[in-house]
């Protein structure tokens, strides 16, 4: 680029880096809770002590995640803003690895003679904003149980540098110092998220694109042979430690390798479509099944995805950023995105360290591979990175101001997914928690409209808990309690969490009380209060259940309750009054 612009200090660079992602996310700090936050965060006892075993029986192969949300718990407790502000802080550390990251790649012996000193200004700066800025990591950064992918990649990229350091270091103390770090920080990664274990991966790519290194190649194919051959021994096999592997290599039963693996095919090229043309982002893409190997489209995405890595291997010389860009994304997205079935088929949280690559991939392109085809663009591509940067800021910032309002959110993904269960399911959610119950009677009747006309039936999908009490209550809503019920019975013992069985239980009580069995009522109300003690629903529903049977003692002192710890309640108040009504009239009485 021009020699006229400024900004060409690495000081100058950082700190636009971190204005940039500051301007685009400062906003989110009132983001509320979504979905996983409540059991990641809200519902989590273990992030309310400081034992380590704790935090590792909740989720012993991401404790380093979890001992970040246990310090802010600490800090902050339920109030999102400062959950927010840690997670703007770790994006923005990952947006600093990345600048300098691509800095170091610039020092290696393949580029170091080949590069202009304008490309080890610009490049990674570039690179940087554009990672920083594209929407499509807003899921990764303004969702706060996805911490763990952020975080995740800021130990991944911390380790690729300091390997990167370690292999250009002239002294045997300084390399010893940068590997050491790189040990360290791929630790941290491995007990951050389950992706993060083709780091080995990583360092062996460097080594053959940038340092032209022939055993890393032979690694490299023993690596992926090993790798064929525990795939087919798991598949084939019957071993108690291949079993073992296999129980560790899966999220789910619900498909197997190759169905998920199919699925992938496609999903892999929404993700470089998102990247590329960031319209239509949402939540839930409504893909609950995966497509099986004999559909056309599932071939034609594979043959794209073989000639794409087959080209970044045949011009690892000639183009190496391009090709190390490539291997880079596809590599990140091994885990999540191939043989390792996992519930939910696609997410955006999932790119955000495979973005990298994209990342690198279009600064190159704009740096590099423009002046070079058409020596004229050297002229407009300053503004041009302005514009593109500019445009990907912009589109973050309104796709964050989106995040702040679930009911605009969760309507928008329902609009662009109407086939989808979850949107619908959060619509109704979030409408009935702000008040608007006629608005969430609505979204509840177009649910179950939804399922009537697909035939759902319970365990027909794999979905969470939280879609299927969303299911069950959108059935209570439109007043087809029995329906409700058969939803909450299917699935009481398969979802041992708190609130689930609490709101399971508050709904078999509302079908038993429909159908006039007011002690079976009474006993599903009591075990809802056992999971969920601060439920007034369940403490109104139980209070008019005891007086159902004529115990208007306890019916009364149960109102008292409601109405000592919710003193507003009106219906509890209408209740009480009732209550002891009756009493005063039985009292009266004559005996018989």
């Amino acid at each position: 680029m021009n020699q006229q612009y400024h900004f060409r200090s690495p000081v100058a660079q950082l700190a636009v880096i971190a204005l940039a992602v500051a301007a685009a996310y400062g906003h989110t700090l009132d983001v509320p809770f979504y979905l996983d936050d409540y059991l990641t965060i809200e519902t989590n006892g273990a992030l309310r002590t400081w034992d380590w075993h704790d935090w590792s029986r909740f989720s012993p192969r991401r404790i380093v995640a979890t001992a970040t949300f246990a310090l802010d718990h600490h800090l902050h407790g339920l109030n999102p803003a400062g959950y927010h502000i840690t997670n703007i802080i770790i994006h923005g550390l990952v947006s600093w690895l990345v600048w300098a990251l691509v800095r170091a790649l610039l020092r290696t012996p393949a580029l170091r003679d080949r590069c202009p000193s304008d490309f080890g200004i610009w490049l990674p700066w570039v690179t940087a904003l554009v990672f920083a800025l594209h929407p499509l990591q807003t899921q990764a950064v303004t969702y706060l149980t996805q911490r763990m992918a952020s975080l995740a990649a800021l130990w991944y990229l911390a380790s690729v540098w300091a390997y990167l350091e370690a292999r250009l270091a002239s002294g045997r103390v300084r390399q010893g110092l940068w590997m050491a770090f790189a040990v360290v920080t791929a630790g941290l990664a491995f007990h951050t998220k389950e992706n993060t274990v083709t780091l080995p991966l990583i360092w062996l790519w460097l080594e053959i694109v940038f340092f032209k290194s022939r055993w890393a190649g032979m690694v490299m194919v023993c690596c992926l042979t090993i790798g064929l051959g525990l795939l087919a021994a798991m598949s084939w096999v019957d071993h108690p430690w291949l079993r073992w592997l296999d129980h560790m290599t899966r999220e789910t039963l619900w498909f197997g390798r190759g169905d998920y693996l199919a699925a992938q095919m496609k999903v892999l090229w929404w993700y470089v479509r998102l990247f590329f043309w960031p319209v239509g982002l949402r939540f839930d893409y409504a893909l609950h099944q995966p497509p099986a190997w004999e559909d056309a489209g599932v071939i034609v995405a594979a043959l794209g995805h073989i000639g794409v890595l087959g080209a970044a291997l045949g011009y690892l010389r000639r183009y190496p950023v391009p090709a190390f860009s490539v291997l880079f994304y596809y590599t990140a997205q091994v885990i999540e995105s191939s043989v390792i079935p996992i519930r939910d088929l696609v997410f955006e949280h999932r790119t955000y360290l495979p973005n990298f690559g994209l990342a690198l991939l279009t600064a190159w392109i704009l740096v590099v591979g423009l002046p070079e085809r058409l020596p004229a663009a050297r002229r407009w591509q300053p503004a041009l990175a302005l514009l593109l940067v500019c445009v990907l800021g912009w589109t973050t910032w309104q796709r964050n101001q989106l995040w702040r309002d679930p009911i605009a959110f969760w309507r928008e993904n329902a609009a662009l997914t109407p086939e989808g269960y979850r949107p619908l399911t959060e619509l109704g959610y979030v409408y009935f928690h702000a008040g608007r119950e006629a608005d969430a009677k609505q979204v509840a009747a177009q649910l179950v409209t939804l399922l009537d006309h697909k035939g759902w039936q319970p365990g027909q999908e794999n979905l969470t808990w939280s879609e299927v009490l969303n299911i069950a209550l959108a059935y209570s809503l439109v007043g087809r309690h029995e329906d409700a019920a058969r939803v909450a019975r299917h699935y009481l013992d398969s979802f041992p969490v708190a609130r689930a069985q609490g709101m399971f239980h508050l709904l078999l009580g509302d079908a038993a009380m429909v159908q006039k069995d007011f002690s079976k009522a009474e006993r599903h109300y009591r075990r809802s209060l056992k999971y969920l003690p601060e439920n007034l629903d369940a403490w109104l529903s139980l209070g008019e259940a005891l007086g159902a049977q004529g115990r208007l003692v306890e019916a009364r002192d149960v109102f008292r309750t409601i109405l000592k710890h919710w003193p507003g309640q009106a219906r509890a108040r209408r209740k009480l009054a009732l209550a002891e009504y009756l009493l005063q009239r039985r009292a009266g009485s004559p005996s018989r």
